[in-house]
């Protein structure tokens, strides 16, 4: 006898084969997302550092240079330009780490909308697999009637051929 065939094969082969290609995107999706946040992490370290630095470069601007020491006016000068220019670094940073920000913000969109695609290609391939087995069980159940009845008529055949010799 022929075995089972089911006739939409090859649209559960397509569903199963688009919902590994959505698991393999999102999976992209998720370590675009996991290398944009060391990003950001990276950016704030860096945001800290100037400021520290920035910080340090005021207090030693306003403290003492020591007892003996002198500091010119051009010095301070050259200081205070410094200062700014850090100043201007920090700002720089700071508006780099507010874009990752949006960066983070997109890739999470796209992670949720990468979930959502696997979600349905799972859902579509369960339908098609349920579909499948009440197909394949359907067939099972013909089969087994179809053996029955020729068990039955072989019965009967026999039955008919043991009268008959009695």
């Amino acid at each position: 006898m022929a075995a089972f065939s089911y006739r939409l094969q090859t649209l559960l082969d397509q569903k199963e084969e688009f919902k590994k290609q959505a698991e393999r995107e999102l999976v992209a999706l998720e370590e675009e997302l996991e290398q944009q946040r060391t990003r950001l992490q990276i950016l704030q370290e860096t945001v800290e550092e100037l400021t520290e630095r920035r910080r340090q470069m005021r207090r030693d601007l306003l403290g003492s240079p020591g007892p003996n020491a002198a500091v010119s006016g051009l010095k301070v000068q050259e200081r205070i330009e410094y200062e700014k220019a850090v100043g201007l670094q920090v700002e720089e940073a700071q508006a780099d780490v507010i874009t990752q920000r949006g960066v983070i913000e997109r890739c999470e969109l796209d992670v949720q909308q990468g979930k959502k695609r696997v979600q349905e290609a799972t859902r579509e391939v369960d339908v098609l697999q349920k579909h499948r087995a009440k197909q394949e069980e359907r067939y099972r159940r013909e089969l087994q009637e179809k053996e029955d009845l020729m068990l039955d008529e072989i019965g009967n055949v026999l039955y008919t051929n043991r009268s008959r010799s009695l």
